[in-house]
């Protein structure tokens, strides 16, 4: 069976480089990570969703319970 697998992780306080690394470590094949930013002061899910798109990976943005998200597959 192929399932997708689903992690969340808060990115709310990481820097850009730091949460473009992690996703690089963790996302595996079939998985799908969510980036949990928060409220967005700083724009970051905006950035980050920029180089995830350019780097090729599948992302969408998100708006739940009140916090931006960013939802990577591979």
């Amino acid at each position: 069976m192929n399932e997708r697998k689903e992690k969340i992780i808060n990115a709310e306080a990481l820097n850009i480089d730091a949460t473009l690394q992690q996703i690089s470590d963790q996302l595996k094949e079939n998985e799908t990570l969510i980036l949990d930013v928060g409220n967005n002061f700083y724009h970051q899910a905006d950035a980050i969703y920029d180089s995830l798109v350019v780097k090729g990976y599948s992302v969408k943005k998100s708006f739940r319970n009140g916090r931006n998200q960013i939802i990577v597959n591979r």
